[in-house]
């Protein structure tokens, strides 16, 4: 029904007798007529943003994004950072991550930013969406997989992170420990009383533990990841933010 159709419908009812209930009767044909328009508008936004993310600005202040909506990488630093802002920079140099270093030094706009984007402790990565204050390796490579996938993971790497993930790609909660860690049996018991499943390694047993230890920055127990996201600290309130946040699902 064309709107021209509703509205001459809406003015002959009325005209009539039993004006209350035509008129209700009227209001609904009208209704129905505006909610058909709706969803074709909706449907055609729907495409537009699935085609061309990048028209659209909503929650563009949030992250760091190119014009196509592909996530990007930007780097805050200043210049008493020291050698982890350096430290942090090489990394993503020798990841091949394209980057841009925003200087904080009497820089009004890149202050701007930095603050719209969180302020958080330098170097400061800002990656699509996800964000990480300082540097540590791992959760560089957690925060890069997190908005890339695997693209700038190393082969060991990959070889690790794909045991965080079902055969469906759903994260997986995974839990690197040792039997003697009392922190680790902690947890263990946390994850089982919320009914969380989890797969664990006993890093001390494994046959790889060097190669382990050094790829995945293991310095004490326990290490979780909720898929590619690196819990810091591994307190059982962050892992479950981390559950809601990843879709996961019960093994």
């Amino acid at each position: 029904m064309s709107g021209k159709k509703c509205l001459r419908s809406f003015v002959v009812l009325v005209r009539i007798g039993a004006y209350d209930y035509q008129f209700a009767f009227v209001n609904i044909k009208n209704v129905w007529c505006f909610m058909k328009k709706l969803v074709v508008v909706i449907l055609i936004l729907g495409a537009v943003y699935y085609f061309k993310p990048g028209w659209f600005s909503f929650g563009a202040n949030n992250g760091a994004f190119d014009a196509e909506g592909n996530p990007e990488t930007l780097v805050f630093t200043i210049k008493n950072c020291g050698g982890w802002c350096e430290k942090g920079l090489a990394e993503l140099g020798r990841r091949k991550v394209p980057f841009r270093e925003l200087k904080l030094d009497d820089n009004e706009e890149n202050q701007q930013l930095y603050s719209k984007l969180g302020r958080g402790g330098l170097p400061y990565f800002v990656v699509g969406q996800y964000k990480l204050s300082g540097y540590l390796h791992a959760a560089v490579a957690s925060t890069l997989a997190q908005a890339y996938g695997d693209k700038y993971l190393s082969r060991l790497e990959r070889k690790y992170f794909a045991r965080h993930f079902n055969d469906d790609n759903s994260p997986k909660v995974y839990m690197y420990g040792a039997s003697w860690c009392p922190y680790c049996k902690a947890m263990r018991k946390e994850l089982e009383n919320r009914g969380v499943d989890y797969a664990e390694i006993d890093v001390e047993k494994a046959y790889d533990q060097d190669t382990l230890v050094k790829t995945m920055d293991i310095g004490g127990y326990p290490v979780i990841y909720v898929g590619y996201v690196r819990i810091n600290p591994p307190k059982i309130g962050n892992v479950m933010s981390a559950i809601n946040e990843a879709g996961y699902r019960k093994m």
